[in-house]
Order: structure tokens, then C-alpha cells, then sequence
């Protein structure tokens, strides 16, 4: 894809809007018509409360650094911070780009709409976002830069790997209780169905969390990545949202088996295709040791799926450049919804 291509996804359908457009949205609102109530998606508004998510920031609340405060319109009118998590896992390396171009457009009080949270759900709004679930309407907006370490520092700082045929011929998955049962393709039904079951699949939970303890039984180690990279077959299962270590696995010498991906983030998740990027397994998971028979097969095919998904990755590998994108998604953004 093109860099202008790639603004034009991040961008959703804010891209084709123009300035005399009727943009009702975050144009049509100011810090004082702007509610926890007409701010909050109509479903999931208990996780919404209870994660703080899908509020009102200012940028100019941002800079007083090191001493950074940020505020919903909740936080505004009632002068309390929001936890120090939201700063330390998403706005340290949210503020720069944003400060930068709001100081362009002399908007350092400008209103914009940010949910920093796991995103798998429908937003609607105009709001910068670090995924979009697949069956939004494309009005939210994707940035790199929101929880940048957790994502990319394996993709930036390559792990030592070793050639495919020098792994070990097995499928491997380790991850949290994250996600919920009722989700597709989920990680629950995994390792429930084939924990233990088959010498060439070692599958289990790392740790648990999110109050998910009857799983509990289901923890097995918690490896690294070295670890995983000893194999040639890796897993990615989406869990709240996107699988966080997606961009190192396309990035390794290990072939990738996952579902189609519902989460689409600064990666673009659904433009892999499968059996050219990655391996596609049935959201049940009921063909895996098809696929996995098939792959034992056919190597040589599996290496070039290898490389076609290092290739993909490839893209993203100048971060001059995926700064430039961004600046440049976050200038339309302000340009576009300009009060």
C-alpha cells in the first residue's frame, strides 16, 4: 500500500469528509456540551465506566510535563485526574505527535475524542483509537502510537531467531484469560478443546486474569518469546482486542495459524490474506490438526508463507516514515473536525 493509501485507512471515512461537511460529531461539540451521557456508546457501559474509557480530552491539559493531567469532561467538571495507568500505558507517547499539531493550528484547548482502552466494540464517533473493531463504521481513528511499547518494541527490536527448519515441529500458544467465552474464535474454547490432547500442540494459559479464575487449572508456563520462537507453528488469538504479539510473530521465522482477525489496528490486520501471510484455522478451531498435517506436508510452502508475511511486515520498518503517517493522520483529523 501506499503512505497515502495507509492515511486513508487510519483515517476510516474522515478522509472523504470535507470542511463545509455537517460532521455531527466531535465538530458539533465543545468541553461544555460534552457529557459522559452523550459520549458513551449505547452498549458496554459498565466496562466503559469501569475502564474510563471513550471520554473527552485536551490536549492543553497534557502539557505541564512531567506533571501531566489529562481530563474527561467527567474529570473537568469535577477536577479529578484520571489513573496514572491511562498515563504511563498510553499517553507518554500519545502527547508529542498530538502536541505538535495542535500548536500548528493554535488549537492547544481543541476538544477531541480519544478511547484508549481494548477496543471490541462499536464507537461510532470520530475518536482516535489504537484498533478498530471490524464492524465499526470506519469513524474511529487508528494511531500507532497509543500502547506503542506493548505492540511494536518486539517488531523494532527483533528478538534472535533461528531458520524455520531448524524449529521444533510443533504448534505452540501461550496467553492470558483475556477476551471473553462468548467471543469467536476465543481463547477459552482453545485450550479447553486441546489442552493436553495431542503431543504436537502445547496450548495453555500463561497467567490468569480479569477475574477468570475457574481457568486456572489451565496455567501452564509463562515463556518468553525465545521460547516461543524454538517453534515453528505459533498461534495468535485475539483476546480483548487485538493479539498484542502479532506484529513480532509475522515478523519471525515461525508460520503464523490464527482465525480471520476481527481487530484491525496500525498492522491492518484484514488486508493478510490468509494462506499467503498466515495460515487461516476455523474460528472452533476444529481443523487444527488438518492444517497443522497439511503444514507438516508441505514445508517448502510453508516457508514462502514465511517470507510473504516478513514481507508484509517489511512495511512498517522505517519509523521516519510511520511517524510521517501518523503526523499526517493526526493534521487531517484536527483539520477536518476544526471548531
Amino acid at each position: 500500500m501506499t503512505e497515502e493509501e495507509r492515511v486513508k485507512y487510519y483515517l476510516g471515512e474522515l478522509y472523504f469528509k470535507t470542511n463545509s461537511d455537517k460532521l455531527n460529531d466531535t465538530t458539533q461539540m465543545t468541553v461544555e456540551t460534552m457529557t459522559p451521557e452523550n459520549m458513551t456508546p449505547p452498549i458496554l457501559k459498565d466496562y466503559f465506566n469501569k475502564y474510563n474509557s471513550s471520554k473527552l480530552y485536551r490536549i492543553g491539559d497534557l502539557y505541564n510535563i512531567p506533571n501531566i493531567t489529562s481530563y474527561s469532561i467527567e474529570d473537568i467538571l469535577t477536577k479529578k485526574k484520571l489513573p496514572e495507568m491511562l498515563y504511563k500505558v498510553y499517553f507518554n507517547d500519545y502527547i508529542r505527535p498530538l502536541k505538535e499539531t495542535l500548536i500548528k493550528y493554535k488549537k492547544e484547548k481543541q476538544p477531541f475524542l480519544c478511547d484508549c482502552c481494548d477496543i471490541f466494540y462499536l464507537i461510532n464517533k470520530y475518536a482516535f483509537v489504537k484498533n478498530r473493531f471490524s464492524e465499526d463504521e470506519k469513524k474511529t481513528v487508528i494511531l500507532r502510537c497509543l500502547n506503542f511499547k506493548r505492540h511494536w518494541f518486539n517488531y523494532y527490536n527483533r528478538p534472535t531467531d533461528i531458520p524455520f527448519e531448524q524449529k521444533l515441529n510443533k504448534l505452540y500458544w501461550r496467553g492470558t484469560t483475556t477476551g471473553n467465552e462468548f467471543k469467536p474464535a476465543n481463547r477459552f474454547s482453545l485450550v479447553t478443546k486441546y489442552i493436553d490432547k495431542h503431543p504436537d500442540i502445547d496450548v495453555g494459559f500463561s497467567s490468569v486474569c480479569q477475574g477468570n479464575d475457574k481457568y486456572k487449572r489451565y496455567v501452564k508456563t509463562k515463556d518468553d518469546i525465545n521460547i516461543l520462537l524454538k517453534y515453528k507453528y505459533i498461534l495468535s488469538l485475539e483476546g480483548n482486542d487485538k493479539d498484542s504479539g502479532i506484529n513480532w510473530k509475522l515478523n519471525s521465522n515461525s508460520l503464523v495459524f490464527m482465525p480471520r482477525p476481527r481487530c484491525f489496528s496500525w498492522l491492518m490486520e484484514d488486508k493478510l490474506i490468509p494462506g499467503f501471510h498466515y495460515i487461516l484455522i476455523n474460528d472452533d478451531f476444529s481443523d487444527l490438526l488438518e492444517k497443522l498435517h497439511w503444514c507438516n506436508n508441505n514445508q517448502e510452502k510453508c516457508k514462502e508463507i514465511v517470507r510473504n508475511a516478513n514481507k508484509y511486515m517489511a512495511q512498517f520498518a522505517n519509523q521516519t516514515t510511520e511517524e510521517a503517517i501518523e503526523k499526517r493522520v493526526i493534521d487531517l483529523y484536527f483539520d477536518k473536525l476544526a471548531i
